[in-house]
């Protein structure tokens, strides 16, 4: 019943995508758990060196042999990451906050589809002229970066009708099976989810980051700028944690006078090298993360408020899919 055409050209059961959450939050556990439970299992590569994406995109081939997207962030292309994707021939490349025309010929020529998330219509139209397999559109309410300026019930329809007869991807308040049910309705041919995939048993994130959520409510989510080091003026959403309540209480100070500035306040690990992360750091807290998650970014969207608990992502796809094909049956019947 949730099969769209989409879902038959990437060669996958169910509209779901996990979030491709960036540093590596999710890795290959993550991406093939989705896989195997029917969607579209993606790697978050962005921030991450080339012969680290060669590792995960292997360790994932290891872990499934079902499609798999790779997302990389353009704002922070690093030197081999694209090649790193096209000489691995991956199913599907996502890119994220650039012009995606460089890439998509690349990209075809590899076997690759190519999907870009995009802010608006505009940026969805130009997209889909430059040639691309589908477009995905994210809601401001969204969590981690945040090119969306309005509610994704706002510009999902506005986009599906701009660049029909193109796919289009909703990103952005997806958590549970009625979200996902009202996008698919409004037009979506699948949801890529990143809050509730955050709290799953295979994410690579900080277990005190995914109580942290847990506990959270859309209220308790900001849409800032703060988190700038590494990633200057990139708007963000994320839960509001001591080290936003010291800036404002501070009165919101510009950067290079904002408090703690350049001090660290915990360490991480990246294989066999250890880290200081500065206050403003744009990386989130990974499993690997020691120090005070008070005082890093925490990204959340306000579907947090649809996430009471952390289970495994096979669990999370099963639900999200049974509760949308519920939600659909409700809306056939009124």
């Amino acid at each position: 019943m949730l099969k769209t055409p989409l879902c038959t050209e990437l060669g996958i059961e169910l509209p779901i995508f996990n979030a491709g959450m960036g540093g590596g939050i999710a890795g290959a556990e993550l991406a093939a758990a989705v896989c195997d439970a029917g969607g579209l299992g993606v790697l978050g590569m962005g921030a991450v060196p080339a012969p680290v994406i060669r590792e995960q995109i292997r360790r994932l081939r290891s872990l499934t042999t079902r499609p798999f997207g790779v997302n990389v962030i353009l704002a922070l292309l690093e030197e081999g990451q694209i090649e790193a994707c096209l000489d691995e021939h991956v199913p599907v490349l996502i890119l994220f906050w650039g012009d995606v025309r460089p890439f998509v010929d690349r990209a075809h020529r590899a076997g690759t589809k190519i999907i870009p998330q995009c802010g608006s219509v505009e940026e969805a139209k130009a997209a889909a002229a430059a040639g691309v397999d589908a477009v995905m559109i994210q809601g401001v309410e969204a969590g981690g970066h945040v090119k969306g300026t309005v509610a994704l019930s706002i510009a999902l329809p506005a986009v599906v009708e701009a660049v029909r007869p193109l796919p289009v991807i909703a990103a952005g308040g997806v958590a549970d099976g009625p979200s996902l049910a009202a996008a698919l309705a409004a037009g979506a041919q699948a949801a890529s989810i990143g809050t509730r995939f955050l709290c799953s048993r295979e994410a690579d994130a900080a277990r005190a980051y995914k109580e942290r959520l847990v506990r959270a409510g859309a209220e308790d989510t900001v849409h800032t700028l703060l988190f700038d080091v590494g990633w200057p003026n990139a708007a963000h959403r994320v839960l509001r944690n001591r080290a936003y309540t010291e800036w404002e209480a501070a009165g919101s100070p510009p950067s290079g006078r904002r408090p703690g500035e350049g001090v660290a306040f915990g360490r991480m690990s990246f294989g066999a090298t250890s880290v200081e992360i500065p206050r403003y750091s744009v990386l989130p807290p990974l499993s690997a993360f020691e120090g005070d998650v008070e005082y890093a970014a925490l990204y959340a969207g306000q579907s947090c408020a649809l996430v009471n608990d952390v289970k495994p992502a096979a669990e999370i796809v099963r639900d999200l899919a049974m509760g949308a094909e519920a939600a659909l049956a409700l809306r056939a019947r009124a």
